[in-house]
Formats: C-alpha cells, sequence, structure tokens
C-alpha cells in the first residue's frame, strides 16, 4: 500500500469530525513512540509537540507525513479499529498491520479499492459535503507532483495521494478536465527495487487516459 493507505485513514478521520468524535480544532499530542523516519517534517520536533487535528490530518496528506499518520491512527483508536471502518465499507485488501513508514510493506490495499473510495466519496457517501469538500481541499494540495499530475493537460486539476516504498510506487487521484470530464485513476507499479522507469510508466498511463478522456 505504501502512502496510499493514507487516503481511507483520511477519511475516517472526516468521519469521526462528522460525527463529533473528533474536532478539527482539536489538539493531538505527539508522542515519543509515533515519531516515524521516511516523509515528512514532524519527526524533528520535540516530542510532547501538539498540533490541531486538522493540521495533523492535512501534513499526512500533503506531504506524507509517517509521524502524522501514526498520531491520527493512535487517535482514532488503533490499527484494529481502523480495519474494522475499512471492512464496514467493504474494502477487503485494504488492511493496517504496521505503524508508519511500514517498510517491510506489510500495509495493503488495491487499486480498485482505492478507486472505490474516490467513487463513494463522490456519490456522497460515508462523509458530510463540507467534508468531502475539506478532504478535496487537501488532496489537491499534496506536494509530490511527479507522478500523475504530470499526465495532464493545461486546466486540469487532480486531487490525490501518492505512495512510495523500494519496491512499489503508487498514485490515487480524482482529476477534473477543463471541459468539465471528472474521473478516476489509480496506478500502482510493483518494480525492482527503486527502479526510476516505474514514474515514467505511471506518467505515460496518466497521459494517455487523460488524451483518452479528452477527444
Amino acid at each position: 500500500a505504501a502512502s496510499t493507505i493514507k487516503l481511507p485513514i483520511l477519511i475516517a478521520f472526516f468521519q469521526d469530525v462528522d460525527a463529533g468524535k473528533v474536532f478539527l480544532d482539536e489538539y493531538i499530542t505527539m508522542k515519543p513512540e509515533m515519531i516515524a523516519g521516511g516523509s515528512g517534517n514532524m519527526k524533528y520536533q520535540k516530542p510532547g509537540k501538539q498540533y490541531k487535528a486538522l493540521e495533523v490530518a492535512t501534513k499526512m496528506i500533503t506531504i506524507s507525513d509517517n509521524t502524522a499518520t501514526n498520531m491520527l491512527i493512535e487517535r482514532l483508536g488503533g490499527i484494529e479499529v481502523l480495519n474494522q471502518r475499512f471492512r464496514s465499507w467493504g474494502l477487503k485488501k485494504t488492511v493496517l498491520r504496521n505503524p508508519l513508514p511500514d517498510l517491510p510493506g506489510t500495509n495493503t490495499t488495491s487499486p480498485r479499492e482505492l478507486a472505490s473510495l474516490i467513487f463513494n466519496l463522490e456519490q456522497g457517501k460515508w462523509i458530510s459535503p463540507q467534508s468531502r469538500t475539506d478532504l478535496i481541499d487537501i488532496m489537491i494540495k499534496t506536494k509530490t507532483n511527479t507522478l500523475l499530475p504530470q499526465g495532464l493537460g493545461n486546466g486540469a486539476t487532480i486531487a490525490h495521494k501518492t505512495g512510495t516504498l523500494g519496491r512499489l510506487l503508487a498514485d490515487v487521484g480524482l482529476v477534473k478536465m477543463p471541459n468539465g470530464k471528472r474521473y478516476i485513476i489509480t496506478v500502482m507499479v510493483k518494480r525492482p527495487f527503486n527502479d526510476s522507469s516505474a514514474e515514467k510508466l505511471i506518467r505515460t498511463i496518466s497521459r494517455q487516459v487523460y488524451d483518452y478522456l479528452n477527444n
């Protein structure tokens, strides 16, 4: 799954916001055991620092912050509670097994399940319209733009989440075209360790899908 697992965590976060279990402006404390290597900048702060929940959720997506992710996993009730939530959405392959960064790659999902998440959000399921707007706004601000965004034409926007491990590269997103069309695209590539041709493949697929739907 790499960091694409952060998308269902974000949806669960906004579900709990809608249910009044979590507040966007509440403070979450960064505990030592939550600090994780890999993506993000929160790991450079001292344990005990507090962040507003919305900032934690935003960092989890926009800079794929692993420490932020671990903070949210705990705030939402832990790995097993989240897995039960994912199952309640009909997901079978989307499973959290380890905190982030999950270097062994034991957290799993599938392109089909990630696409179904975005499709259901677009259909108005699971979260309120306001939370859906907030969620999409966060995903539009994703900093890594080297994969799916590279295949899009001028004037297109994408709300997306990338995932990178040595042997896996992924990007999942909702694209809005200038002509008003919208489409969901999820690409996951298994690769030899850090093989850069996976990036080229995702960009090529993105471009071909965009061109096909643009004609």
